[in-house]
């Protein structure tokens, strides 16, 4: 006689209770998780967020996204212009706080959404399971203390990555006999990751080099002439709209003069930090490892493939992402190998998955969940997350309506752009440009805000760098409950 646990290694483990169970816990511990992560994004105190959803009201509005070096008027975007297209439904909202809860859900379905359709189309996760999949991803990356940056952070990382992930899947279904159309969406998908964040041009070399190994040489040379095509004929079109020497100076001059921040030693204390935050990923690589090892069951082919075209991808961002790493104002977030790594990951834990296991393995797999999870609960947690809706924006915004003509706000461009429809220079961006020695005019800024201004930042502020501009200048801290006046270095 069948006793239960044998049924239970006859059955395939994602048709278990155990495996439900799991999926159950991240359908609807993420989504709450990811509401606190809404919240604190909408918050002054993730300044950088108002600060990177300006240029789309900038855009909105016909006001200028680039600058050259003789202007005042310097939002400090130093990124294509795809992430500030891609935003533009959050200008519908009439104040920041709506436009950056619009905006982070947004950058969460950036994220997510190409992991599932990855998922689908490795043939590993069918219907519903691949939005667990893209639950599990969710779980993973809000897990880790340095991947978790991606979500709480409304930033063009999210694009980047998942306009490749669906490059990956386009190229991958073009080259199967009479699907070459989907060789377009590949180009297009390629051209916004790279109009989003520059390094994202070493996509194009690892498609090729995939393509070449696989034998479709017909289709390497198609890409490469539709690449040429779009990329000047997008180039052309965003040169005509924002300016050729405005967008050259930002995302060509101010980069190749930004200094270095470091050598190899800051590299592999990076890399240590970031292997070191991946500790809560262990226990679903250990299962999926043990899985492999004690079932017979190996990739498909089809799913074999794609990880194949994920892993280059991989690989040849690795350099340009360490390379960014090291520059100034660069970071962790640049290095979007971790993310390939981690589809592949689940691309091979949900074939894993498709084979017998036993109660033993849902145990495992339950504390593969809860660790990420509940290192996502601390993080959510902490004193300056929330779970309310925050409302220190409206506070600015109602300042600036009041007395319009009379505030700056070094580190929310976006309350002006809204009440004011007119650009101030952000704290950072004047930062970045002394640093690259390529300082804007004092009068410039100064004509850039009003007379006899009273500066205000959201307090504790990054830095405080404009006040250098404005010696005479009253400042005032907005602290998270009152305004309180300041004092001036």
């Amino acid at each position: 006689m069948m006793t239960a646990g044998d049924s239970g290694r006859a059955a395939a483990f994602v048709q278990t209770a155990w495996f439900r169970a799991g999926g159950a816990l991240l359908l609807v511990t993420v989504p709450v998780l990811l509401w606190s992560v809404l919240c604190t994004a909408a918050s002054s105190g993730v300044p950088w967020n108002a600060a990177r959803l300006a240029p789309s009201f900038a855009l909105a509005q016909g006001l200028p996204v680039y600058a050259l070096r003789e202007s005042g008027q310097q939002l400090g975007w130093f990124y294509g212009p795809g992430f500030v297209f891609w935003n533009l439904p959050a200008t519908l909202a009439a104040n920041p706080t709506p436009a950056l809860f619009v905006a982070g859900i947004w950058n969460v379905l950036t994220w997510l959404v190409p992991v599932a359709v990855v998922l689908r189309a490795a043939g590993v996760a069918a219907g519903g399971l691949a939005w667990v999949g893209a639950a599990l991803a969710g779980g993973l990356l809000l897990g880790n203390l340095v991947t978790n940056y991606g979500f709480y952070f409304i930033h063009v990382d999210a694009l980047c990555v998942g306009a490749g992930l669906l490059a990956c899947v386009f190229l991958h279904r073009a080259v199967r006999p009479g699907q070459s159309r989907w060789l377009a969406a590949t180009t297009a998908m390629l051209l916004l990751a790279v109009w989003t964040k520059q390094v994202a041009v070493m996509l194009v070399p690892a498609m090729l080099v995939w393509l070449w190994r696989a034998g479709h040489r017909s289709l390497m040379r198609r890409l490469v002439f539709q690449g040429v095509v779009g990329g000047a004929v997008s180039a052309i079109g965003i040169f005509y709209y924002f300016g050729t020497q405005e967008v050259i100076f930002d995302l060509g001059l101010v980069h190749a003069r930004n200094p270095w921040r470091g050598g190899p030693a800051l590299m592999f204390t990076e890399l240590g930090r970031l292997l070191g935050s991946a500790w809560v990923w262990l226990p679903l690589i250990i299962l999926v490892g043990w899985l492999r090892h004690t079932g017979s069951r190996k990739l498909p082919a089809t799913a074999a493939s794609l990880v194949s075209l994920l892993g280059w991808c991989a690989l040849l961002q690795l350099p340009a992402g360490l390379l960014a790493l090291l520059k100034a104002g660069g970071g962790l977030n640049s290095l979007h190998t971790v993310h390939y790594l981690l589809v592949v990951l689940l691309i091979v834990s949900f074939n894993a998955f498709a084979q017998p296991g036993s109660a033993r393995i849902g145990i495992l797999w339950l504390a593969a969940l809860a660790v990420p999870l509940g290192n996502a609960a601390v993080f959510a947690g902490n004193p300056g997350s929330h779970w309310k809706i925050p409302q220190s924006h409206e506070r600015l915004l109602a300042l600036a309506i009041e007395q319009p003509g009379r505030y700056y706000f070094p580190w929310n461009p976006l309350v002006t752009l809204i009440a004011e429809r007119r650009i101030q220079p952000l704290d950072d961006a004047l930062y970045c440009l002394w640093l690259a020695r390529l300082e804007p005019p004092r009068e410039k800024i100064r004509a850039a805000v009003p007379p006899s201004p009273v500066i205000l930042y959201e307090e504790p502020a990054q830095s405080h760098f404009s006040l250098r501009y404005f010696p005479a200048a009253k400042s005032l801290g907005a602290g998270s409950d009152r305004l309180q006046e300041g004092t001036k270095p």
